[in-house]
């Protein structure tokens, strides 16, 4: 798992895809924070169903809205992760960020898209992708979501 998040960040942090707009002043740091956030802390609480630590690095008000327009707060999110075993399947999740723009000062949105291994319905192999938008504010110098929006998921079946 440590090596899965690790190939990760290395990846992101490697990739010549991602794009920084900043809308004032040097956001390197914000922009650091927010990639650990995003494709280390993040994926790492729903491998390891760490519910409470989802509870704490989420923003109070955080909904996600799903592809078919269903919209869950956040104790949903948090209840949903508690009552859900692990998916051996996705050991090899891997979030690309694409782009982070900054709204304001305390207001981040974080493009990308997720890839991982999962079945079919009927048992077979895929590649399961989606992409998302995730909009993070900064509370008390910590940088926490209050959005995702998902979109575009598929599972194209491994030849």
């Amino acid at each position: 798992m440590i090596r899965t998040i690790l190939g990760a960040t290395l990846l992101v942090l490697g990739t010549g895809l991602m794009v920084f707009t900043a809308a004032a002043g040097d956001r390197d740091d914000d922009v650091a924070m927010l990639m650990e956030k995003k494709v280390v802390e993040w994926p790492k609480l729903y491998a390891e169903r760490d519910a409470d630590g989802l509870d704490r690095f989420l923003s109070d008000g955080f909904s996600v809205l799903e592809p078919d327009g269903t919209v869950r707060t956040k104790d949903e999110e948090v209840a949903w992760l508690r009552e859900t075993p692990p998916d051996e399947a996705q050991s090899d999740f891997i979030f690309t960020i694409t782009e982070i723009k900054f709204a304001a000062d305390n207001i981040a949105i974080v493009y990308g898209h997720g890839d991982s291994t999962r079945e079919t319905d009927d048992g077979r192999p895929c590649h399961h992708n989606y992409w998302s938008s995730n909009t993070f504010i900064l509370e008390d110098e910590v940088w926490k979501p209050v959005f995702s929006h998902i979109s575009g998921i598929s599972c194209t079946p491994k030849e």
